[in-house]
C-alpha cells in the first residue's frame, strides 16, 4: 500500500520586545511581543509498520549541522512517547530557519515535529508538555502574534498587524551564555525597543553590534534584535520601505519577510 504523505509548515518568528522581569523556579521571567514569519520548516510526515520514529532531513539552509541538530528532534519525539505513547512514523525534515539567531530555529522544528506526531495519534499535546521542550515552544506552536510572559507558558494573543522585516544574521548566539551573561552585566536600551538580552549578545557575537549599525546606516528607523540574538531586525509598515533597505545591505545573511 501506497504511503500517505502529509505536511506541516511551522513558521519562525521574530521578538519586538523582551524584557526579563525575575526568575522562577531557577529560570528567568520575560515578557516579549513576538510575530509569526513567512519563513518555515516543514515536516512531510506518514505513518510506518515499524512502531517507531524514524527521521531524515532533506533539502535544509547551506551549512545546516545534522549530527549536532539530530539530538534535539530525537529529544523531543522521546519525550512525546514517553508523554503520549509510541507512533510508527517516517518524519522527513526541511531545516530553512537558521539556527542560534533567535527567530526560533530550534522550535520551528520540533513544533513541526509535535504536530506530526499529535495528527498521527489523534491527541493534543497540553502546555506543560509544550514548554517542557523550550520555553519557545508554546508561542510557535501558538503562532501570530502574542505577548508572551511568565516563562514562556503564558501566551496571550493579539490583533494581527501587518509588519514588514529585514533580519540580518552573522554566526549564532548560545542563549543560555546570553542569559547567564545577563545576569552579570544586566542590560542596556540601544533602540526605542526593549531587548535585555542585546548586551549579552553584543559580548558573545560582535556582528550583532555590526548588524544593528548596518540596519540603521541602511535607513531602518525601527531595529530590534531578536531573541537572544543574533538576528537583528529592520521592522517596517510598508513592504517598498522594507525593500529598499535590505536591496541597500551586503554582507550578511539577510532576509526579506512580513508577519502572518
Amino acid at each position: 500500500m501506497e504511503k500517505q504523505w502529509q505536511t506541516i509548515s511551522t513558521p519562525a518568528k521574530v521578538n519586538l520586545s523582551l524584557e526579563i522581569t525575575g526568575a522562577k523556579d531557577g529560570l528567568h521571567t520575560i515578557k516579549m511581543e513576538t510575530m509569526s514569519i513567512d519563513m518555515y520548516d516543514t515536516v512531510s510526515y506518514c505513518k510506518n509498520d515499524k512502531g517507531v520514529v524514524d527521521v531524515k532531513f532533506a533539502d535544509c539552509f547551506d551549512g545546516f549541522d545534522e549530527v549536532k541538530f539530530r539530538p534535539i528532534i530525537e529529544g523531543a519525539i522521546s519525550k512525546f512517547c514517553e508523554t503520549y505513547g509510541s507512533v510508527g512514523a517516517d518524519l522527513v525534515i526541511s531545516k530553512k530557519v537558521p539556527l542560534g539567531a533567535g527567530i526560533g530555529g530550534s522550535s520551528v522544528a520540533v513544533v513541526g515535529v509535535v504536530k506530526a506526531l499529535e495528527n498521527l495519534k489523534n491527541i493534543k499535546v497540553d502546555i506543560r508538555f509544550l514548554l517542557s521542550l523550550g520555553s519557545d515552544i508554546p508561542v510557535v506552536y501558538m503562532g501570530g502574534r502574542n505577548i508572551v510572559s511568565g516563562v514562556g507558558e503564558v501566551v496571550t494573543p493579539l490583533e494581527k498587524e501587518d509588519k514588514y522585516f529585514v533580519i540580518l544574521v552573522k554566526g549564532a548566539v548560545d542563549s543560555g551564555k546570553a542569559y547567564a551573561l545577563f545576569d552579570k552585566i544586566g542590560y542596556e536600551k540601544y533602540g526605542k525597543r526593549e531587548n535585555h538580552l542585546e548586551k549579552s549578545a553584543r559580548a558573545l557575537n560582535e556582528s550583532v553590534i555590526d548588524a544593528r549599525k548596518t540596519l540603521e546606516n541602511a535607513g531602518a528607523k525601527d531595529v530590534v534584535m531578536s531573541g537572544s540574538g543574533s538576528a537583528v531586525v529592520g521592522i517596517f509598515d510598508k513592504e517598498n520601505e522594507a525593500r529598499e533597505v535590505f536591496e541597500r545591505i551586503d554582507g550578511f545573511c539577510k532576509y526579506l519577510t512580513k508577519s502572518i
